[in-house]
Formats: C-alpha cells, structure tokens, sequence
C-alpha cells in the first residue's frame, strides 16, 4: 500500500499551530499580503521562504508603517512572519544565525485610539426590546443573540459555537470555549437568562446548538449559525432599531465597560473576556471617553 506524502510550507505549517479556525484565516490572509509585498507572489504558498531574512521583514514592516497601519496591526504582520520563520528553520530551509536575527526584531511601541464604543444601558435594552416585539422565532433568536453576546462578553465565533448543554439553566452559567482553546464559566444575570429562555421555549429541548439556523417560514432546523450570521443579525438589527452603529465587539466591550464602571477589578474582567493579557482588557475600556467629556464640558468659558 502506498503512501503519498505532501510536503507543505513553513506558511503552512504555522497556520496549522494556530488553535483557533479565525486566527488561521486571519493570519493567512496577512501572509498573502506579505507574499505580494515580498515576492510578487499571489498566495503565501507560493513563497520561498528560504530568502525570508532580517531586513527583509524590517522593510516590510516599515512600509506599513508608511501605509499608516497601527502599531498593533503592524505587530500582528511581524508575529506572523517570527511563526513562519520559525518553521521554516525546522524545515532546515534558514539556517538557526537568520532565525535568530529575526526572532530578535522587536514589537512596535506605540498605540492608537481604539474604534468601536460602548452602548449606553438605554440602547442595550432598546435593540433587545425591539427585537422581543417582533413576530416570529427568529426575532426571539436574535434577541437572545444580543442579549448573551453582550450578557457573556462574548466573541461572535465563540456565541455561534455555544451547544445547548453549554447552557446550565440551573446554575445560570454559560460554558464557552474561547481562542487558544480556553474555556471559562461565566454566570449570567437573570434578565439575560430570561431572555434566552423566551427564545429555548420556541427552540426546544433537542441537543445541538445553541442558536440554530433558519430556513423559509420562519423555521429552525438543528444546524448552527455561522460568526458572520452573528454580526449580520447585529448589524440589520440596530438598523431597523434606528440605533447608531454598533458591531457585535461593540457588545462585547460594553460589557468590559460595564463590569469597569461598576468597581469589578480589571483582573477579573480579563478572565470573564478569555483574555490572555490584560493590556487587551484595557483596551476594551470605554470610561475613559466619558470622563474626558466631562471634563471638557465643565471647562468655564
């Protein structure tokens, strides 16, 4: 019996390290820029990547720089091509004095005003209630979609990945699996499981994901939805609410903001999040835009 073997990329190969489905995507797509920036290449696989070298990647990264891209964007270029170059020294394709040269290049300091922004509670309950006054399961989905997304903290990929039996309406907690395969246990207030229940009563009992798909008719049938069908039900909902714009991280850092104002210590709020840092904890902290309005309204003039 034959065997055929299939020797992929060192880009390949570190896209496969990757744990989380969205960072491979993610990631791939900054390496098939980097494959035309590099080597007029189309896609990553393309590349040689024995040439990968140190000035290389500095030429690279100053040239976002130039495009305008953030330092964290441009960080996010450079922890990708130290991944590549890492495989590719395994693969014995860069000797280990070339790895070394570019695993010494340092992140980019520096930091810029974070998009997005935080709801007021008035909004929150504004796009919830519109959507528990529409007719049909679908809307009593969405709700409980918008209502958890932000009652957990929630990334869309990790609420589109929610089983039923992540559920424990007993304890009201909810289990999520979260990126680099980390889990946590999140309670929930008990208007956000009061929501959820209104939608499990059109839902049922039957194992299988948490929000189900929709077919014609306003019909469920037991397959899941998709991170994209959670941002488009955010998106058209806050439409048809007549809300300013929102974005379902926009939910996600209402809750950061929230928990913050409230006096619940950063540490813990990054573990409620799933974040691995709590610098990214902070970046999800809206109070601060508050109290410089505030203070600029209250300058005597």
């Amino acid at each position: 019996m034959s065997h055929v073997f299939y020797h992929k990329s060192p880009s390949e190969i570190y896209l496969l390290s990757l744990q989380s489905a969205q960072s491979r995507v993610t990631m791939a797509s900054l390496l098939n820029v980097v494959a035309y920036k590099l080597q007029q290449k189309k896609t990553h696989q393309q590349v040689d990547w024995s040439q990968l070298n140190y000035e290389q990647i500095l030429i690279l990264l100053s040239d976002l720089s130039q495009q305008g891209k953030s330092p964290a964007t441009i960080n996010v270029y450079l922890s990708a091509l130290k991944g590549v170059a890492r495989e590719a020294w395994r693969k014995k394709l860069i000797d280990v004095e070339s790895y070394q040269h570019i695993k010494e290049i340092n992140r980019i300091k520096g930091s810029r005003s974070s998009k997005g922004r935080a709801l007021e509670l008035d909004e929150l309950n504004q796009l919830i209630d519109y959507c528990m006054g529409q007719e049909g399961v679908l809307a009593m989905r969405d709700a409980a979609v918008i209502a958890l997304v932000y009652g957990a903290g929630l990334r869309r990929h990790e609420a589109a990945g929610l089983m039923l039996s992540d559920l424990d309406r007993s304890s009201g907690t909810i289990k999520v699996l979260g990126k680099g395969n980390k889990e946590r246990i999140n309670a929930l207030h008990n208007r956000i499981l009061e929501i959820v229940e209104v939608y499990l009563e059109e839902r049922l009992t039957a194992p299988g994901p948490l929000f189900l798909r929709a077919r014609k008719g306003n019909r469920l049938i037991n397959e899941p939805i998709s991170g994209q069908t959670i941002y488009d039900i955010i998106i058209r909902r806050y439409k048809e609410a007549g809300l300013k714009r929102l974005t379902p991280h926009d939910l996600r850092r209402t809750f950061a903001t929230k928990l913050l104002e409230g006096g619940e210590d950063v540490f813990l709020v990054q573990d409620l999040m799933g974040h691995s840092s709590v610098e990214t904890t902070k970046n999800y902290d809206r109070r601060s835009e508050k109290a410089r309005k505030k203070a600029a309204k209250a300058l005597p003039f």
